[in-house]
């Protein structure tokens, strides 16, 4: 449909435009027909259901439609106004965006409620094409539907995509699961590949009318990636938002023996549920993290856990993320935990001879010195901890600096290696990390960055409905 007729349709759809302005029926069966058309394409036995009943209730909203024109003072100028957003709403949209969406979620009942917006704008260059298909966006929160591919066949992907302005000024844009999280999307012969790419704004942040998403892509096909910068003008069509954000109130307290944190929230947005705990101000002890944290779908009589994938500390309380694409609002969720770890309050410094292997102070009693050995051009230093959960994992884990008696300072390597990694075995969690292999003044400081503190061992159950 085009520009034209589509805003023809919206006007005639406006409260005050309803009793003097009349829509021209041709238009109007074209409207009906672009919804009727998009249930074609779908080939999924349930997307064929989906449409069915969708053609339903298209004839239905004509009937009503044709009975708001024979009758405005009689009509519902609000209801037909969701109505009229619904029939725009319903271009053709790609098989791929339909198979990602999924079966439940928030992305389903965007796109069942009308509200993907297509875009069909292609960038190429260098032998890349990038076309933006279409999306899903709440100002807030935008889902991209993209296809790509290059001229060698080679499927391409975004490296560290971003949101800017039309003046090219970066917008505070989180991309969600980015890197080798990414989703995978699918790819079909001659190295064509769909996938969507999902960015969060943060509260104060919203995305203007048109924006660019820019960035370099690459391809996987070679052992020395190539790259190239796309970008993509993207236009927002204010009118179809969808809804993509909603926050369920939870609001209970865990007492940890005086210790209190407060469940505040679980919003749900694109593809994860997020968990909001705050520390109660009067406690005597700074949460540091609840352990054993897991968060479950109880909607068929049995859990399902959901993964964590992202958690923010602000110093007050924590945000978790949780991976839940077909979360659907009303489905039972539990909350369960084993305990709070506070704070460590003491000297968080360990000093070592790496000459004699001995250590010679730590934290606590708990840490112990349990071999230094030479690896290649590194020291190895490994300790371990006891822990009072099994699967927990403690470290003693130093800054990127240490000293050595004269107070010469050293670094911890960085050389893109693997220098250091940790595991629970038992009652014992064992940490080792390298430092660069030569003659120290001894012994050797190192300031630590994490050492762990008390844990209040407590099961806990929370059921969120």
């Amino acid at each position: 449909m085009g520009e034209e007729k589509e805003r023809l349709l919206e006007q005639y759809f406006q409260s005050a435009a309803i009793a003097s302005r009349r829509i021209p029926e041709p238009l109007l069966e074209e409207a009906v027909a672009a919804g009727l058309n998009r249930g074609k394409r779908i080939r999924r036995s349930r997307a064929i259901m989906r449409r069915s009943a969708f053609f339903i209730g298209t004839v239905a909203a004509a009937v009503i439609l044709g009975i708001g024109i024979a009758f405005p003072q009689a009509y519902n100028p609000s209801g037909v106004s969701g109505l009229a957003a619904k029939l725009l709403g319903r271009e053709e949209i790609p098989d791929y965006v339909e198979q990602l969406a999924g079966d439940r979620g928030i992305l389903r009942e965007a796109l069942d409620d009308g509200k993907y917006q297509a875009v069909a704008r292609t960038a190429s260059y260098g032998g890349y094409q990038v076309t933006v298909d279409g999306m899903l966006t709440d100002l807030n929160h935008v889902v991209l539907f993209y296809t790509s591919r290059s001229d060698a066949g080679e499927r391409i992907t975004p490296d560290s995509p971003r949101l800017f302005t039309l003046g090219y000024d970066p917008l505070n844009a989180v991309q969600f699961m980015a890197g080798s999280q990414q989703f995978k999307g699918a790819t079909e012969e001659g190295g064509i590949y769909h996938d969507m790419i999902i960015f969060d704004l943060p509260s104060g942040e919203t995305l203007p009318s048109e924006f660019y998403l820019a960035g370099r892509w690459r391809n996987e096909g070679s052992p020395v990636p190539n790259d190239e910068w796309l970008e993509v003008k993207i236009p927002v069509k204010v009118n179809r938002l969808a809804v993509l954000e909603r926050d369920i109130d939870v609001n209970r307290t865990l007492d940890f023996d005086g210790q209190k944190i407060k469940v505040t929230t679980v919003k749900q947005a694109v593809q994860q549920l997020e968990v909001t705990l705050l520390a109660d101000p009067s406690n005597d002890k700074r949460a540091e993290r609840i352990n054993g944290l897991m968060l479950y779908n109880n909607r068929k009589g049995g859990y399902t856990a959901y993964n964590l994938v992202t958690m923010v500390s602000n110093g007050e309380g924590w945000k978790l993320g949780y991976l839940a694409p077909e979360y659907q609002r009303g489905d039972p969720l539990i909350l369960t935990g084993k305990g709070l770890e506070t704070a460590f309050e003491g000297e968080m410094k360990m000093v070592i001879n790496t000459e004699k292997k001995t250590l010679i102070q730590a934290p606590d009693s708990r840490l112990q010195l349990k071999s230094i050995e030479r690896s290649g051009s590194f020291i190895r230093i490994r300790t371990a901890i006891q822990t009072p959960l099994q699967g927990l994992a403690y470290v003693a884990r130093p800054k990127i600096g240490f000293k050595d008696a004269t107070g010469a300072a050293y670094y911890l390597p960085r050389d893109g290696e693997i220098h250091e990694k940790w595991h629970s075995n038992g009652e014992w969690s064992e940490y080792y990390f390298d430092i660069p292999a030569r003659q120290y003044a001894q012994p050797l400081t190192f300031d630590l960055s994490d050492y762990p503190g008390g844990l209040i061992l407590q099961d806990f159950k929370i059921e969120i409905k």
